[in-house]
């Protein structure tokens, strides 16, 4: 690697997009020039190589003529340029600091940021379960008490746009539902033109108030709610935890 190629590498490392970086290195190399030397004489656009002259300047990497500003390009030391990046050193090192100090004195509720696992309440638990009905799988299957889940949160119309985007894909489903009445009737009496098997199987089981996971990936979704009303969900895309619940779901459904 030449120097001209080490000193471009270093810019781009120090932030300098490609034009800027270019830009500099051939005013280096040609001092005096102008800014039409670059663009015609380069590869840059003449549009670019203007937007990175303005760049340059406020990087402090270029100066130029005061009165004909457009030629005798003269290019700076990497002085300013490496002040600006120690500053910002010392300004995120101090970030990360207070950063380290909060995270040691204070608890944060937040989303799981384990890798495969989502958390989700309110109106995302619903958008999210739509995105679903979207993914690729075969057939869903589920668990759960749809009597009382859907009286607490009128989850139908939610239910019949998954069903219709699930059935425009082509795929069926297996339901294990936990207690019956109006609410589960109004959706299993048309079993067979959604392309559903259920089977009623009464069980003590009460949380989590519903499960969807699916055969054909890895995804499971399992939704609750609180004293409140208020809807809760976890995605998690794992393997090991799919082939639990569709295990728990089958066992259910055999």
């Amino acid at each position: 690697m030449n120097s001209n190629d080490h000193l471009k590498n270093l810019l781009l490392k120090a932030g300098l997009s490609d034009t800027e970086a270019d830009f500099y290195v051939f005013a280096l190399e040609n001092k005096g020039c102008s800014i039409s030397d670059i663009y015609k004489k380069s590869e840059l656009s003449k549009s670019s190589a203007y937007r990175a002259f303005e760049s340059l300047k406020n990087l402090e990497l270029l100066t130029t003529d005061s009165v004909n500003w457009k030629t005798n390009l003269s290019p700076l030391s990497l002085s300013g340029l490496i002040k600006k990046l120690e500053n910002k050193q010392k300004s995120q090192k101090r970030v990360i600091d207070e950063l380290k100090t909060l995270n040691s004195t204070r608890k944060i509720s937040i989303n799981s940021k384990i890798t495969g696992i989502e958390t989700l309440n309110g109106d995302e638990v619903f958008q999210k379960y739509l995105d679903l009905a979207d993914a690729d799988f075969n057939s869903l299957l589920v668990f759960g008490n749809w009597e009382d889940f859907n009286k607490k949160e009128s989850l139908l119309p939610i239910e019949r746009l998954f069903i219709k985007k699930r059935m425009k894909g082509g795929r069926g489903a297996r339901a294990c539902l936990t207690k019956t009445g109006p609410n589960t009737r109004e959706v299993t009496d048309r079993d067979i033109d959604h392309h559903r098997i259920t089977k009623l199987k009464e069980d003590k089981y009460i949380k989590p108030t519903w499960i969807n996971a699916f055969e054909g990936n890895n995804l499971v979704y399992i939704w609750d709610i609180d004293e409140k009303g208020k809807t809760y969900a976890t995605l998690i895309d794992s393997k090991s935890v799919a082939n639990f619940y569709k295990d728990f779901i089958y066992s259910k459904t055999v």
